[in-house]
């Protein structure tokens, strides 16, 4: 039987990587792989705020500030000194990244809702600068004419290849996020969220790990914000208001909080499925807050916490659900 429910796990994972592979050439649009290349950017995005907040429990609503840094970072090098992607990348994960560790410093003083509060107040901020010095980052009006990748002299210079580009920084994304997890860093993330104090009693230097979490996420954002800066070829400070930062707070929890695949499936189907509902784009920011309500009173584990629940069902078991063993048999006595 397990070698049955590796075969098919095998079989899954083959089906879902040709499918993968093949999207550009199956999709009927270019706007359709657009619009699937903006997903996998919130599903790295999603990825840090599940690291930190899922794993670690610590809120952290500056996401969009993560992102400008990496998509600044991006712009400004690539326009004024015509610094490629692949230069761009790295430093721009740097810089996110310190930007999430100093974020974090602050935090280390508040707790529950009053971390998000500060992590909102630190993110406009950030935003503000950007929109004020005008010298630096052109202010309002945004930045223009960022080119887009090259590869061994090929340009990356249309949605279908771009999202290869995108896919191969996901799949990477993930391996480390679970690379991280199966870590005694991951183990010390879980400690934290679960108590603090238990975790500082057990010689956890938790200060130490809450930042780390934070700039591990600054990280992912960062790489967003390089990838959108480049496939855009235009960035401008609106796209990184407090409005990014809820839109994927939003997806990971209905996906699953505490789950990496939870993740991947909030990622996909939240920005997909607001496609079907541009008419009401007004009334996302509502939409959003009453989808973490429902998902917090109702679904606390998303979806993935919904199929780990099908899982428990008596007489129902999903495809990847393990075989129970069974209890080792003992003699029976016998009793006079």
């Amino acid at each position: 039987m397990k070698n049955q429910s590796s075969n098919m796990k095998r079989i899954g994972l083959g089906i879902a990587a040709l499918v993968l592979l093949g999207f550009p050439l199956i999709a009927s649009t270019r706007y359709q792989v657009h619009i699937v290349n903006m997903a996998g950017l919130y599903i790295l995005m999603s990825l840090g705020i599940n690291l930190a907040m899922g794993y670690c429990g610590q809120i952290n609503l500056a996401l969009g500030a993560f992102m400008a840094m990496g998509a600044y970072t991006a712009a400004l090098l690539n326009t004024r000194m015509g610094v490629p992607i692949w230069i761009n990348m790295p430093l721009g994960m740097i810089l996110a990244g310190i930007t999430g560790a100093l974020i974090a410093l602050p935090m280390l003083k508040v707790k529950s809702h009053y971390l998000a509060l500060v992590t909102i107040g630190l993110a406009e901020t950030i935003n503000i600068i950007i929109v004020n010095e005008t010298w630096f980052t052109e202010g309002p009006l945004g930045i223009s004419g960022i080119k887009m990748p090259e590869l061994f002299g090929i340009p990356i210079d249309g949605a279908e290849r771009f999202y290869y580009l995108v896919l191969i920084c996901v799949v990477v994304g993930y391996l480390a996020a679970r690379q991280i997890m199966n870590h005694h860093t991951g183990r010390a993330f879980i400690a934290i969220r679960d108590s603090d104090v238990a975790a500082r009693a057990m010689g956890i230097n938790v200060a130490k790990y809450q930042i780390m979490a934070n700039a591990i996420c600054g990280v992912y954002c960062g790489v967003a914000g390089v990838l959108y800066a480049h496939m855009t070829t235009y960035i401008s400070p609106d796209i990184f208001e407090f409005k990014t930062a809820l839109f994927v707070l939003t997806m990971t929890m209905i996906g699953g909080m505490g789950s990496l695949a939870g993740s991947v499936v909030g990622g996909l189907a939240l920005p997909l499925t607001l496609e079907y509902f541009r008419a009401f784009k007004s009334w996302q920011l509502v939409g959003f807050g009453l989808a973490i309500m429902l998902v917090v009173l109702f679904f606390p584990g998303g979806v993935i916490g919904i199929a780990r629940r099908l899982e428990q069902v008596r007489g129902l078991r999903l495809p990847w659900a393990r075989k129970p063993e069974k209890p080792a048999q003992t003699e029976a006595s016998h009793v006079p």
